[in-house]
């Protein structure tokens, strides 16, 4: 119990026995004191009086004290002859950031002498409390609020304890600045120099989830302090030994295992921050995050982290440079936000300080306030030079290219990054996904450069779609999709006598460089960013020269690319407002696109309301101009309860996809959500409700074109399995996207079912069971079921299963112009991946996926003249019809990687990769016939060597 507690307990106390007449005595002679804080060993008593003595006017003495919790060193200041000149010395005490000192009067009594000391580097402002380590309270008899009795002894001092951080709601914590050249801290997972015991630790973690907020199991002892170079953290974690969960990994991999994170709001003001995250084992994970809780692990960034076992727990170490972060212009005192939390996995638990459940509205602008001195970053730099070699298989052609990145932030506030003929290679491979629809799949960017400081660009919660709820999100709405920069090229306009293979028209566009700035000035953050396409190659046939087909090449222009962003942030009063706007061009020489786009945000002080929104026109050279936006609006009626609803409108002419992503325009929707999570459940640790739909008309024809009502749960069983059911519902509408412009008809209501039970993933072994059922557009319907195996035996050597097995009965798909058909399918959508470590930093990883279709033709239908029902009608036959529309689809990847991390961001890659993107004839073969078919006919098969390595500051 802090001393304000038990002070407001004394004065309690004396008001009472002055209410039953029994006044309490007075001394004859008093003498008055400022307490100002009480330590467990003298020389940090000794440190931080000579640190503060210049605020105050007599010397401060150190008496040694006894109590129930043991022996403390207290700081005091006086004697003082009046009770007003005591005061006083409490408010110094309380301004030089000591806020739990407290008045004491006490007999006048013999003194001992006031202990010498040396000169102090101890925590200036840091208010530290009597806590004893074991993290008991001292009992009331220890301080009294009015009156102290301190009795001196000469006994031989106590040995060091921590300092414990007490902080006061809503104060800032006055961090310790080290001197790294004098007493250098070595980032190997060690707690063991001497700086760390001049750092107070901070040990108030509470269970953030399940969302209990009882104190953790465990003791967690974390440090943090900072130098003119960089933020220093510590932790040291108790906890039995034989439950610590260590699995290495790759960077950013969530996992099931113990990790400590931080999460460091850089602005100072909640408007923008980044976390940083080590596993037991040294994997790193790290990413930005926006108001209020937008996170996102795109960001990769070149700091410091280890972690160690120990006898009873373990302990980590992090050192994160201040020129990798973006951070405003500030004066000598600059502030910023923490919050940590430490994932203890056996008991599947995450504890946390301060107490910020994710079930609060509020995350950014509650973070624990820091303040520091004199942290001005001087000129950062990095240069990233790399060289790869590649050999492709298929046309058998090596390919030789060098480069670099570069990195340039000559204040705290600026930043420019550039690439120079960048290396985009194939160290990375997406999601195989079978899209047979008429609506495009969004994939994430995974390049460094564009992941690096993007955050500027993010528009609107809705460019995100990660989240932590069990309820299904769409795809996203943003301005700024970084993965058309360097993509597919767009297909020429060529005759029909000429044929471009798919592999052509699947190669990604080689990019000449790019460059980015982001920065800041006041309430005003910045971003511009504009990237060159090289000319693009096609190997293509042409029938008209001859029958065989002639080879030719094509040569197609690049695109050149630009984004301008601008935003304006204040959050006075507690209040988040935001104004921005963002402009996007995409240039060449057949058309010339530009989208506009204004964005508005606003954010309670309570946080319990929450707006987002945003407007934006096309303008396309050769098409009307187009306009659109969304307004999203969010309620938290309580803990864990939250409540969003959502307007949109887009035109039929809006067109954002050049370098944006939509997925379809002409609509106006409605939509909404409701979630509800629960912790503590006598049957279950969490269980989260979520219940959300959407209704839908097109624009041009005011058609009904969409609806749903969906209910999910996800329970988290006090097993520590996880139980996920779904069920939606969609009433008839029309579709107007999939017959790919070839009218629109109506398709039958639809039920969705899915469930879903996962064992302990802490555990060696754990599996994953689901069955679904969906009905089809025409009423028929699809099974499926799934099952997954992961196999951790050693904290090395990893093995994940899953696959998928779905079959059909009335699957439909659009043919060619207004003909439709439906299909008997069956489907096998198998994955696997095998990692081995050889060392926290070298990584063997072996990944495929596969996704195999037979599919048997049943009825067909033709799109009516008018919206209506699809009109049935006997196989068509003739000249321009197949005889057979049986087909099998193989789509795979796979990839055999080798990384070495040879520092932070600097790697070395071998890499095999091998796909395929078949669509063929059916012809009874079975699957394991249409496999093989795609593996001997390959879109790109090729090996690639590469290394990259920094350069800098």
């Amino acid at each position: 119990m802090g001393f304000r507690c038990i002070s407001a307990l004394w004065i309690c106390l004396l008001a009472a026995s002055v209410a039953a007449g029994e006044p309490y005595p007075e001394p004859a002679l008093e003498s008055y004191w400022s307490g100002i804080a009480s330590f467990r060993s003298l020389t940090t008593a000794e440190r931080v009086r000579d640190e503060i003595q210049h605020h105050f006017a007599t010397a401060l003495v150190i008496r040694r004290v006894s109590t129930a919790n043991g022996e403390f060193f207290r700081l005091l200041s006086g004697p003082y002859g009046e009770k007003a000149a005591a005061h006083s010395a409490v408010d110094k005490a309380r301004g030089a950031g000591y806020e739990s000192a407290w008045l004491v009067v006490e007999p006048r009594l013999a003194r001992g002498a006031e202990v010498p000391a040396p000169a102090a580097d101890a925590a200036p402002g840091v208010v530290v409390s009597d806590k004893p380590a074991d993290g008991s309270p001292l009992q009331p008899a220890a301080v009294d609020a009015e009156v102290h009795k301190d009795v001196h002894t000469s006994e031989t001092m106590a040995p060091d304890q921590p300092l414990y951080v007490d902080v006061q709601q809503g104060a800032s914590i006055k961090l310790t600045r080290i001197d790294t050249a004098a007493t250098p801290i070595k980032i190997d997972g060690f707690v063991d120099e001497p700086v760390w015991q001049q750092v107070p630790v901070i040990d108030d973690f509470v269970t953030l989830e399940p969302d209990t907020l009882v104190p953790g199991k465990y003791p967690t002892h974390m440090r943090v302090a900072y130098s003119e170079r960089g933020m220093y953290v510590s932790a040291v974690m108790q906890q039995p030994v034989e439950s610590l969960i260590r699995r290495l990994s790759g960077r950013d991999v969530r996992d099931n295992r113990d990790s400590f994170s931080v999460t460091i709001d850089t602005s100072g003001e909640g408007r923008y921050g980044f976390w940083f995250g080590i596993n037991l084992g040294d994997a790193l994970m790290d990413g930005t995050v926006l108001p209020e809780r937008v996170f996102t692990n795109d960001w990769d960034g070149p700091w410091y982290g280890r972690s160690q076992k120990t006898d009873n727990g373990w302990s980590m170490e992090m050192f994160i440079p201040w020129g990798i972060v973006s951070m405003p212009a500030s004066s000598a005192t600059r502030n910023v936000g923490l919050y940590v939390s430490r994932k203890v996995a056996f008991i599947d638990e995450r504890w946390g300080w301060p107490a910020l459940p994710p079930t609060q509205p509020k995350f950014m602008s509650a973070l624990q306030k820091l303040e520091m001195q004199d942290v001005q970053p001087g000129q950062q730099y990095n240069i990233y030079p790399f060289a790869s070699t590649a050999f492709d298989f298929v046309d058998h052609e090596p390919d030789y290219r060098v480069g670099a990145d570069l990195f340039w932030r000559p204040s705290t506030n600026f930043q420019m990054n550039a690439t120079i003929n960048p290396d985009f290679g194939n160290v990375e491979s997406d999601e195989v996904v079978i899209n047979l629809t008429a609506t495009e799949t969004f994939f994430p960017e995974k390049r460094l450069f564009f992941l690096e400081g993007q955050e500027i660009f993010v528009a609107s919660p809705r460019a995100d779609t990660r989240g932590r709820g069990v309820g299904m999100r769409g795809a996203p709405y943003t301005m700024v999709n970084t993965r058309r920069i360097g993509g597919q090229p767009r297909e020429p306009d060529v005759p029909d006598t000429i044929d471009i293979p798919q592999r052509e028209l699947l190669q990604p566009t080689e990019l000449l460089g790019a460059v980015k700035t982001t920065g800041q000035i006041g309430r005003v953050r910045y971003g511009l960013m504009g990237a060159f396409e090289d000319e693009v190659k096609f190997d293509v046939e042409n029938f008209a020269v001859s029958p065989q087909g002639a080879p030719e090449n094509l040569h197609q222009d690049g695109n050149d690319y630009g984004i301008a962003r601008v935003l304006y942030e204040d959050n006075q009063g507690g209040a988040y407002r935001a104004l921005g706007f963002l402009s996007t061009a995409v240039l060449n020489p057949q058309r010339d696109a530009m989208v506009n786009g204004l964005d508005f945000h606003y954010l309670t002080p309570r946080g319990n309301f929450k707006v987002d929104g945003q407007l934006m026109n096309s303008d396309i050279d050769g098409e009307e101009t187009g306009f659109g936006g969304f307004v999203d609006f969010e309620m938290n009626y309580g803990q864990g309860r939250v409540h969003r609803v959502g307007l949109e409108y887009f035109d039929e002419h809006i067109d954002i996809n050049d370098l944006g992503f939509l997925q379809r325009n002409d609509e106006y929707r409605i939509r909404s959500s409701f979630q509800w999570t629960k912790s503590d459940l006598s049957w279950a640790r969490e269980n989260q409700f979520d219940v959300r739909g959407f209704v839908q008309r097109n624009v041009t024809e005011n058609l009904f074109t969409g609806a749903s009502i969906s209910f999910s749960n996800r329970t988290n069983l006090n097993d520590l399995s996880q139980l996920i059911a779904r069920l939606s519902y969609a009433p008839s509408y029309f579709d107007d996207l999939n017959s790919f412009g070839n009218g629109t008809y109506r398709i039958e209501d639809q039920i969705t079912s899915e469930l879903s039970w996962q064992t302990d993933t802490a555990k060696p072994w754990s599996f994953k069971f689901g069955v679904g059922y969906d009905e089809e557009n025409l009423s028929d319907g699809s099974y499926n079921a799934s099952v997954g195996v992961f196999w951790r035996p050693t904290d090395q050597f990893a093995v994940e299963f899953e696959t998928k097995y779905i079959s059909s009965d009335g699957w439909l798909l659009h043919q060619e112009d207004d003909l439709f058909a439906t299909f008997e399918t069956q489907q096998w959508q198998p994955k696997l991946s095998v990692e081995y470590f050889i060392s926290a930093r070298q990584q063997l990883r072996l990944s495929m996926q596969w996704v195999g279709i037979r599919a048997e033709e049943s009825e067909f239908f033709l799109v009516p003249a008018s919206p209506g029902e699809l009109i049935p009608i006997d196989k068509p036959v003739g000249p321009g019809f197949d005889d057979n529309y049986d087909f099998s689809v193989s789509q795979y990847s796979m990839q055999l990687r080798y990384r070495w991390e040879i520092a932070p961001l600097s790697d070395i890659f071998v890499v095999y990769t091998r796909l395929a993107n078949l669509r063929e004839a059916l012809q009874d073969r079975s699957f394991n016939r249409v496999f093989n078919s795609a593996w001997r006919d390959p879109l790109a098969d090729f090996l690639v060597f590469k290394i990259r390595y920094r350069f800098g500051s």
